[in-house]
């Protein structure tokens, strides 16, 4: 039986996003091991085994193939679940936060150090990032925290934007110049955290 067009269109956009799959994954294989300016769009190609106008046409060439990376990278952390259950109390919830947070990106540690120092020298690059640094808290922990309050655990007025931009400061300052770069001790690291959950937990202030 012959394929009517709908089902030739869908076949189309499977293959896509099939090929722009692929084409992702060997970007971030290469860029992690020659880093982004060594990087040749044609041993990108091949590992994808896709060819080599795809590159362009689907993602704009290099730079867009960094973006997109960022883009995917950003929202599976910002819309994937937490490895761990709903805590009892907003200090606990905020310490096993940074540490899930901290376990992904050590899991994923070649595409933060690649993100990180593009964005420390391509003002563009950093430009198209900052669409991602809305200041809200992503769907996982202000459910959490909702759900503190429901509990009566938080304030029903805690800006809980206001905590997830301290806690992502936190995350990153930690997670980056302390582990990866600076390859502090994990007591120290664990200590950290619980200095930073106690503080933060007791030490903001409400929606004015």
């Amino acid at each position: 039986m012959a394929k009517t067009e709908t089902e030739e269109n869908t076949g189309i956009v499977k293959n896509r996003a099939a090929t722009e799959a692929r084409i992702l994954e060997a970007a971030r294989t290469v860029f992690a091991r020659r880093g982004y300016d060594a990087a040749g769009l044609r041993e990108i190609a091949q590992s994808a085994q896709a060819n080599l106008s795809l590159i362009s046409r689907y993602f704009g060439g290099k730079e867009g193939l960094l973006t997109a990376l960022t883009d995917q990278f950003v929202l599976s952390r910002r819309e994937g679940g937490l490895s761990y259950p709903p805590q009892d109390s907003l200090e606990d919830e905020i310490y096993n936060y940074l540490h899930a947070k901290l376990r992904d990106d050590l899991k994923d540690e070649e595409i933060v150090r690649l993100i990180i120092s593009r964005a420390a020298i391509d003002a563009a690059f950093r430009k198209r990032g900052a669409v991602h640094m809305d200041g809200k808290a992503d769907r996982n922990f202000r459910e959490r925290v909702r759900r503190l309050q429901d509990n009566g655990e938080v304030a029903p007025d805690f800006d809980i934007d206001l905590l997830f931009s301290a806690v992502m400061h936190v995350s990153f300052s930690v997670n980056f110049f302390g582990a990866i770069i600076g390859g502090r001790p994990d007591a120290e690291i664990d200590a950290l955290f619980k200095g930073f959950a106690t503080v933060l937990a007791e030490g903001l202030p409400v929606r004015g």
